[in-house]
């Protein structure tokens, strides 16, 4: 997309952006920088990055939507396999010296799904419901989204954290969390496995003087060269010269935490990618790198950092990879529309369509199950991944479309 067809920020926008830029050209003095180092400090700069400032980010006044944004019947489907784990960790962790189990969510964005799944679950007073989350503005946001759907006692359920308590039980939930992850970007140099430069980052002085910020190709770590030659064994064939794309060194680090702070339980994460093979695949050879500003989405990371959401699809492979060496058990793959459907989203859709009175809003509700599960919206592009901890039985959010196959 051409940046004239983005609107414009305002000039106070204009500014934060620019303070946010001098962290970063500080950072560049430093020495050279990757492409992951921009991401983080792009996102996560105290005061500064896009998920710690004052914006709004989610919903149709923010940036982009997510599935909990779209219906609150996607956090009521939630609600069904959660009640599923926390009912049978109930009847094993009789003993008073064992935590109760709850959830825990991590980045929560706005409230939404926090708020439709402690309504959903509202039959169980006594659930702990932890949310994980940096930003001190989102908090607020989380917060007064949570007393207005739940009220004061509603809300005395909910505990903020700065990170994952330890010996926790109960159910993980990550939606859109992993794709915010810092990337590190590449380029293949020849088709030898492994045989790449690292994308990095320089100043970039434009026509008015002002430092903008572009590409540079720098020698890749071996740990880079390593995490990509791996990904390429179980290709068809290595990734062909010029090839470009994105690898995540952090997911795997992430999901160590999680599963070191969970003694019992179940991880969701819900998002948007695919499975190795098809992340890698011959016709993302340009890579899945993504940015989101007012509802608009294009591939210039550069462009009013701090302003602006920066993505990248993830490689399910990897993570169903990573769970057994960081003491996770893989419990099922399948789309959003699988597990959704699964979790009786349509009974509850029935159920709310009836409590309606206007038609227009029955029309609403008809239109946002189909933007959850149907393939040309949420529905496939979205998957979700369940590991587990000491949990044992199926859940029944794989039970109707299994796509381990495909990992």
């Amino acid at each position: 997309m051409a940046e004239s067809a983005l609107p414009e920020p305002s000039a106070i926008e204009r500014e934060h952006s620019l303070r946010l830029s001098a962290v970063i050209r500080e950072r560049l003095a430093a020495g050279p920088m990757s492409f992951a180092d921009y991401m983080q400090l792009a996102l996560y700069a105290p005061g500064l990055g896009y998920y710690m400032a004052g914006s709004r980010k989610f919903g149709a006044g923010g940036d982009f939507i997510t599935a909990p944004e779209v219906s609150p019947l996607f956090g009521q489907a939630l609600a069904v396999q959660c009640r599923e784990v926390l009912d049978t960790l109930a009847d094993t962790g009789s003993d008073e010296s064992v935590e109760p189990a709850g959830i825990i969510e991590f980045g929560a964005g706005s409230g939404a799904m926090a708020a439709a799944i402690l309504t959903a679950l509202a039959d169980l007073p006594t659930l702990r419901y932890r949310i994980v989350e940096l930003s001190p503005e989102l908090q607020r946001r989380q917060r007064d989204t949570l007393l207005a759907a739940l009220g004061e006692n509603g809300l005395s359920r909910v505990e903020w954290l700065a990170s994952l308590p330890e010996g926790s039980r109960g159910v993980v939930i990550a939606n859109e969390v992993v794709d915010a992850l810092p990337v590190e970007r590449f380029v293949k140099r020849s088709a030898s496995p492994g045989d790449l430069w690292r994308v990095g980052v320089m100043s970039d002085a434009g026509a008015d003087e002002s430092v903008g910020f572009a590409d540079e190709a720098q020698p890749a770590p071996e740990a880079l060269c390593a995490a990509v030659a791996a990904v390429e064994v179980d290709l068809d064939a290595p990734l062909p010269g010029g090839y470009s794309s994105e690898i995540c060194l952090h997911a795997r680090p992430w999901l160590a935490t999680v599963a070191n702070s969970l003694c019992e339980g179940v991880v969701l994460i819900a998002d948007y990618g695919y499975p190795r093979r098809e992340r890698f695949s011959q016709e993302r050879g340009r890579g899945t790198l993504a940015c989101y500003y007012r509802h608009h989405a294009h591939d210039d990371a550069y462009r009013w950092p701090g302003l602006q959401d920066i993505t990248a699809h993830i490689d399910f492979t990897a993570l169903a990879e990573s769970a057994a060496p960081v003491g996770l058990e893989f419990l099922g793959y399948t789309s959003q529309a699988g597990f959704l459907l699964a979790n009786d989203l349509l009974a509850l859709a029935e159920a709310a369509s009836a409590a309606l009175e206007r038609e227009i809003d029955r029309i609403a509700l008809t239109r946002a199950v189909k933007t959850l599960t149907l393939p040309g919206e949420m529905g496939e592009r979205f998957q979700v991944i369940g590991l587990g901890k000491g949990y044992a039985p199926a859940l029944r959010g794989f039970s109707l479309q299994d796509l381990a196959y495909r990992l």
